[in-house]
């Protein structure tokens, strides 16, 4: 014999779970956004430490700092950059600071490339992305995109994945002290 409470307990369990499904079309709200975003950005050298060695070998590191529009927003960029050239190629590794003032969003980004010597032109700047985190609206964030760039400017395209809660800001570890690379 088959007791009456266990169909009743199939609907309930059943109805709950037509209950927890989103309706066709309609975004889960814990879902993460995803969203590109297209900065175009103008930079002004600030700082600059550089070496030169026989055979064209060029190698530093450098700040640059510049604006941007974030969305209908304004904002600022810092960029660290690091080189190691040769005869004007080789790779670069930077990180990227762009900081909306409105509203306290921060996007951290690392940017991996290759510097390539023009004849005649400045030279071009071509890679990837990756959103290490951010603050406010951005805390969490990861994703990826790729970077075009020449002397005083840039272009970003970024790919950003926002979660829906995001953990709560935790303390950055410390690099060497907090003496820098």
């Amino acid at each position: 014999m088959i007791p009456r409470v266990r169909p009743a307990l199939t609907v309930l369990a059943a109805a709950g779970l037509l209950l927890a499904v989103p309706a066709p079309g309609q975004a889960d709200e814990r879902a993460p956004r995803t969203k590109t975003l297209v900065f175009e950005i103008s930079l002004t050298p600030v700082s600059q430490d550089s070496h030169s060695l026989p055979g064209g070998v060029i190698y530093g590191q450098g700040t640059l700092e510049g604006t941007t529009s974030w969305g209908r927003r304004a904002a600022t960029v810092e960029w660290q950059c690091s080189r190691a050239l040769v005869d004007g190629a080789g790779p670069a590794n930077d990180l990227v600071t762009i900081r909306r003032s409105s509203d306290g969003a921060v996007l951290a980004l690392a940017v991996t490339g290759w510097i390539t010597p023009r004849d005649g032109a400045p030279y071009r700047l071509d890679g990837s992305v990756e959103v290490l985190g951010g603050k406010g609206r951005y805390r969490g964030a990861t994703g990826n995109g790729t970077v075009t760039g020449l002397p005083g400017r840039a272009t970003l395209t970024v790919t950003v994945v926002q979660p829906h809660a995001a953990p709560r800001d935790a303390a950055a570890p410390r690099a060497w002290g907090d003496v820098g690379c």
